[in-house]
């Protein structure tokens, strides 16, 4: 009888593995859900979210280019302001997106849309000026006339397409155009074909617990049955307990061993899917377009000023619409440097540091002069050497930028940036320094950590230095490192 009821505490004691290994699955699956939708939403909020700054800038810049109320007027009128137009809605063009064109209804009544701009740069694909338009899903389009709302549609019988993003431009509570945003599917598609690589991962991990569950199962099966032979088979008994009994302790062990590894795995697929949150991305590219955004604002307001003054010459207008192109084809630039972020063909050029610092100036001076912080350049060094310089810009912008934050910030008197380049025996060495009194002792160790800001109450991502540092010395092979003078932080790049 002693025997008998320690077999039955055996069988609880599959049947509790049994259960155990079903609520890991069932949690495992709940947090593999839950990670996919979230990445999912994430996306579409980061793309929604991003979108809707690129047509804002649109809508702004037709309305500042337009006389009156009437867009299809003016560009009738002045078949000049179509190309012009058009010019600049191609400087938006990228991968991300295939389309991006402005149409209007040909009258309240009619159901129909003309086509009153395209960026589109391939010629053969390109709409003329009031080419006629019609909409797969006619309803939405509508709507937007009634709801002078912005609204989104999720394509799923068209292949070249995920979303189509419709903004409306309204002046005086009346909508003038819409502008249309088609959303290429690649970038979707990667993200769809990167779940399906996860879900097969997951279904192997499916299968070995269910053939763990089995093994369990026909465990506590075999254990009944003894059960009941147990009388009868005294020492046969005690022979084939302690044989399940090893089994058992065998079969938790591989079975613990296989749960971590598993967990393990989870961590890294979470640490890689945070890594691809287009989130952190669009928060880089935010930091780095405040400049040539600022240049291009201030080229604007000096046309503007020279114009009211009746001081707009010529030859002024087109050095600055020069400027603002350049400023312009910067932003798309930097949105195709952050998406080859990641990719291992990027490619090695022979460059200096002195090439890359005036790239970098180009862009960033007139905006940081303008608030009175003075830039000294020092230089002993001009040899060349083998890197990747879309990635260094990005780094010295990065040092240069956070410089002239804590120098606002603390709102130091004659504030300077410095840049030092020099050259000690085969290390090439670029400094960057200010006087705006150093990092606190306490955190300087932390700020190349991922997530560790102390601009957090300032929308600081934490991310700006971890990647900076991650650039320099996994893509790089060189170092970064910080420390503090009597003036303040210098942060130093040793390739």
């Amino acid at each position: 009888m002693k025997n008998f009821f320690t077999n039955i505490k055996a069988t609880y004691l599959f049947n509790f593995l049994a259960v155990v290994l079903l609520l890991i699955l069932l949690g495992i699956y709940s947090i593999f859900e839950d990670t996919n939708k979230n990445i999912i939403k994430t996306n579409y909020d980061t793309n929604i979210k991003y979108v809707e700054e690129i047509t804002s800038n649109i809508e702004q810049f037709i309305k500042d280019k337009m006389e009156g109320d009437k867009l299809y007027e003016n560009l009738n009128e002045n078949k000049f302001l179509i190309g012009f137009f058009e010019k600049n809605l191609q400087l938006f063009i990228t991968e991300k997106y295939k389309y991006i064109y402005v149409v209007d209804k040909v009258c309240e009544e009619n159901m129909n849309f003309r086509v009153l701009l395209d960026g589109t740069k391939d010629e053969e694909n390109k709409s003329e000026f009031e080419e006629i338009f019609n909409p797969s899903d006619v309803d939405k389009w509508n709507n937007i006339y009634k709801t002078k709302k912005s609204t989104n549609i999720i394509h799923k019988r068209i292949e070249s397409l995920w979303m189509t993003y419709l903004k409306p431009i309204i002046i005086n509570e009346k909508i003038i155009a819409v502008i249309v945003v088609d959303f290429s599917i690649k970038e979707h598609e990667n993200i769809i074909n990167s779940f399906n690589s996860l879900n097969k991962i997951f279904e192997k991990v499916i299968a070995f617990f269910l053939f763990s569950f089995l093994i369990i199962v026909w465990f506590s099966y075999m254990d009944n049955k003894r059960a009941k032979e147990k009388e009868k088979v005294d020492l046969e008994l005690e022979e084939t307990y302690f044989e399940i009994y090893t089994l058992n302790q065998t079969l938790e062990k591989r079975v613990q061993e296989e749960v971590d590894k598993n967990r393990e795995k989870d961590k890294q697929m979470f640490q890689q899917s945070k890594m691809a949150q287009m989130g952190e991305m669009l928060s880089m590219i935010a930091h780095q377009w405040r400049q040539p955004l600022s240049a291009i604002n201030a080229t604007a307001i000096s046309i503007n000023l020279k114009a009211h003054f009746n001081d707009l010459k010529a030859e002024k207008v087109i050095e600055q619409t020069d400027n603002i192109a350049k400023y312009s084809q910067h932003l798309s630039q930097t949105i195709d440097d952050f998406r080859n972020f990641f990719k291992s063909n990027k490619e090695i050029e022979i460059v200096n540091f002195n090439e890359l610092v005036k790239d970098v100036l180009s862009i960033v001076q007139i905006s940081i002069e303008n608030k009175n912080i003075k830039i000294i350049e020092n230089s002993s060094s001009s040899e060349k050497f083998e890197t990747y310089p879309n990635e260094l810009k990005q780094v010295i912008l990065n040092l240069i930028k956070n410089a002239e934050d804590i120098l606002l910030e603390k709102e130091i008197e004659n504030p300077y940036i410095k840049i030092d380049i020099k050259k000690e025996q085969d290390k090439h060495i670029l400094e960057v320094s200010d006087n705006g009194g150093g990092v606190d002792e306490r955190i300087i160790k932390k700020i190349f950590h991922p997530y560790f800001s102390t601009k957090k109450e300032k929308d600081g991502t934490g991310l700006g230095l971890y990647m900076s540092k991650t650039i320099i010395e996994d893509h790089c092979k060189g170092t970064l490192t910080v420390s503090n003078s009597n003036d303040g932080a210098v942060f130093k790049i040793t390739l």
